[in-house]
């Protein structure tokens, strides 16, 4: 009895730890380096913002063109799928695609690679000239080792090519924008 206690507290202390080591610590701002990263459709620089509260990550974009601003976010839910209204999408803009009114985007998120990588699923409607239409967008984002870097890698079924940006972590105390 004593070795079933004994086993259950040693269970109890690292469960804890080694969730905590499965996911890296996304939360923190996020600055593009555009040397590395795809195409921003338009937009000169970018943010992303992401904080973390138990299984719900907010991600909020900060960008800017010339002196266009935009900061918007979306949030998800690892425990389970969620309907996002007005998905933000990178390129809405540069594309002049937008979500019909009234409409909501089906998100499913959660962590893979042993929870290293956040993957995000998004089924977003949009008014096209020939009506609505659904673009699909699997993104994933991945902490580099060491904690510096994150790499969002976004497929898009309206796309061959896969997106993909890279971010360098800034310091806590530093409150920049693009």
């Amino acid at each position: 009895m004593k070795m079933i206690i004994l086993k259950s507290l040693v269970l109890a202390f690292l469960f804890p730890i080694a969730a905590f080591a499965s996911n890296p610590d996304f939360s923190g701002r996020w600055r593009l380096d555009k040397e590395r990263s795809s195409a921003l459709d338009g937009w000169t620089a970018m943010d992303l913002v992401i904080s973390q509260d138990g299984s719900k990550i907010e991600i909020a974009h900060d960008m800017r063109w010339r002196s266009s601003r935009v900061l918007e976010s979306n949030v998800f839910d690892t425990e389970g799928p969620v309907e996002i209204e007005n998905y933000f999408r990178v390129d809405q803009r540069h594309m002049a695609v937008y979500a019909p009114k009234q409409s909501v985007t089906p998100v499913s998120a959660n962590w893979i690679d042993e929870g290293s990588t956040l993957r995000v699923e998004a089924e977003v409607p949009v008014e096209v000239s020939q009506g609505t239409a659904t673009i699909r967008i699997y993104s994933e984002y991945r902490v580099g080792e060491g904690g510096e870097t994150l790499t969002l890698i976004e497929l898009h079924s309206t796309r061959n090519n896969p997106l993909v940006y890279r971010f360098r972590k800034l310091a806590s105390d530093d409150t920049s924008r693009p």
